[in-house]
């Protein structure tokens, strides 16, 4: 399961960091300067505004016919998106119809993501023995760093073989054929995998759910509020980080564009190593306890974060970004348990793919556009510190309404 992850990640990401480096030019030429910027951004965050309802369609069926089937269809959706989006013709080419198509192309990606994401991480926690849903959970979100990293080398290769002017006109698609060709590796691995025990014993001794969705709305609405709290502000951060920060420092800091692709590649090396810490934390000493130690750590990098790279100095841009992603990923580590937890077997997808997509949404598909246009408004860092910061602490605040969950038993 994490390798599949990891490919549905890597071919998500390609699409952000290369919407903040190449797609303003190419798709949307007759808009200029920050509305070009701005509407790259928008057609990025369509994908995040489709995820719900992939996941919620993907966690219907997989709450009524099983996890596997849903992840092999997930794999393909992103692989032959990717595709399309590496053969994509741009602006010049077809006019009006290249960023139609690239939306739409967006939307399957985004699709996909949405039932990837619970799916998978739901599998694994039900697969994962006793006192290790924590550990073997981070596994798979370790897919989302190593999707990146991934995604950072690959483009790096590709603009140092060809140079920057064939990176903008014609290379940064090889990175899309590799996703493409990557994902039929993950589709072998996955079609191996036998379907979830835990879901298997509850189809032959439970009813199943009609509407799993219905239910957890109905049974569960304090849990999805709460939890949701916790999570939008981490995927808010997440997104300025790794995405707008590329253009932030290419754009307005005027600093070469492998400069940020570097950062992000060493902070999400180290937020590796931090999500899987994170889970294997939060078995010994509670989800909660590691998801508010994330929450605080990271309110203190994003203090630090704009500030250290206004400096323009290597080093401390290295240590700002180290000080952010990494922490947040720490608490994402301890994520799929915690939001696996609260609900029996035959609404726990839908339940996990609730809150995980309702915090994508929120925190997530509007964050690139919105930092953009503060800046654009304000010529400052500061409001969006402001904003993400407060964002943090309204999770760290609900988060201390939330029961621990390690010791739940899933077959109650």
């Amino acid at each position: 399961m994490s390798v599949g992850t990891t490919l549905e990640w890597f071919d998500f990401g390609l699409y952000g960091v290369v919407a903040a480096l190449v797609f303003p030019q190419l798709f949307f030429p007759p808009l200029s300067g920050a509305a070009g910027v701005l509407a790259s951004f928008a057609s990025f965050g369509v994908g995040l505004l489709v995820r719900p309802l992939g996941a919620l369609v993907f966690a219907h069926f997989g709450d009524r016919i099983g996890r596997k089937r849903m992840l092999v269809v997930a794999l393909l959706m992103m692989s032959f998106a990717s595709l399309g989006i590496a053969v994509l013709p741009g602006y010049h080419a077809i006019g009006l119809a290249a960023p139609i198509l690239l939306l739409l192309l967006r939307c399957v990606q985004g699709l996909s993501l949405g039932g990837e994401t619970s799916t998978a991480q739901v599998m694994a926690v039900e697969y994962a023995p006793a006192g290790k849903r924590g550990l073997v959970g981070a596994l798979v979100n370790l897919g989302s760093p190593l999707g990146q990293i991934l995604v950072t080398v690959t483009l790096v290769l590709t603009e140092a073989i060809g140079g920057r002017q064939a990176f903008l006109a014609t290379t940064w698609r090889i990175p899309f054929v590799v996703g493409f060709l990557m994902a039929f590796v993950g589709l072998f691995i996955r079609m191996k995998v036998a379907e979830s025990p835990m879901f298997e014993v509850a189809s032959g001794t439970e009813r199943r759910t009609r509407a799993p969705l219905v239910a957890v709305i109905h049974d569960f609405p304090g849990v999805v509020f709460r939890l949701t709290l916790v999570w939008t502000p981490q995927v808010a951060l997440y997104y300025v980080v790794a995405i707008f920060s590329l253009h932030y420092i290419s754009d307005v800091l005027k600093m070469p564009p492998h400069i940020g692709l570097y950062l992000l590649l060493a902070a999400n090396s180290v937020g590796a190593v931090t999500v899987v810490a994170g889970g294997r934390l939060s078995d010994r000493f509670g989800r909660r306890a590691v998801l508010a130690a994330s929450l605080v750590l990271t309110i203190g990098g994003m203090l630090a974060y704009f500030p250290l790279l206004n400096t323009k100095m290597w080093g401390l841009m290295l240590l700002g970004s180290i000080l952010t992603l990494p922490m947040s990923l720490l608490g994402y580590g301890a994520l799929p348990a915690m939001l696996a937890e609260p609900f029996p077997t035959k609404v726990r997808l839908s339940g996990h793919a609730t809150i995980f997509t309702l915090g994508n949404v929120i925190g997530g598909a509007p964050t690139p556009f919105v930092a953009e246009w503060l800046i654009a408004q304000t010529s400052s860092t500061v409001w969006l510190t402001v904003v993400l910061v407060c964002g943090l602490l309204i999770g760290l605040i609900a988060l201390t309404s939330i029961p621990e969950s390690r010791h739940l038993s899933l077959t109650e």
